[in-house]
C-alpha cells in the first residue's frame, strides 16, 4: 500500500485528508485500505472504523450515495448514518455484500496464518 506522507503532510502543511484521499486513487490501493480496516474490525469489533474507511473509498471514487442507493435498492439514510459512525449495531452482512459488490469488491474467506 502507498505509505502516507506523514513528514510531507506537516512539513507542507498539506491536509491529511488530500493526502488519504490522493493515496487511494487506485483500485488495489483501495483493496489494501478495506482489507487493513476489515481485519482491524475482525480484531477490535469496531464496524464503524471500517466503515469510515469505506466512506474514503467512496469518497475519493466520487460515487454518489444517492444514486448508490437507489441502485441497491438501500435506504440513502440508512447508508449515510452507516458510512458516517451513526448505526450502533452491525448491518448484515448481504447489506455490506451489495455496498461492496456495487464498488467491485468483494470478500473472501481464507485459512488463518500460522503465527
Amino acid at each position: 500500500m502507498t505509505k502516507l506522507n506523514i513528514n510531507k503532510i506537516l512539513k507542507e502543511n498539506i491536509n491529511f485528508n488530500d493526502e488519504l484521499l490522493e493515496s487511494l486513487k487506485e483500485p488495489s490501493e483501495q483493496a489494501e485500505w478495506l482489507q487493513v480496516a476489515l481485519d482491524e474490525y475482525i480484531k477490535d469489533g469496531d464496524f464503524n472504523a471500517f466503515f469510515a474507511s469505506l466512506e474514503k473509498v467512496i469518497e475519493v471514487r466520487n460515487v454518489s450515495v444517492r444514486k448508490m442507493s437507489k441502485d441497491l435498492e438501500l435506504n440513502r439514510s440508512n447508508i449515510l448514518k452507516l458510512l458516517n459512525g451513526e448505526v450502533k449495531t452491525a448491518p448484515r452482512l448481504d447489506t455490506l455484500t451489495k455496498i461492496l459488490n456495487y464498488l467491485d469488491f468483494e470478500i473472501t474467506i481464507a485459512p488463518k496464518k500460522a503465527v
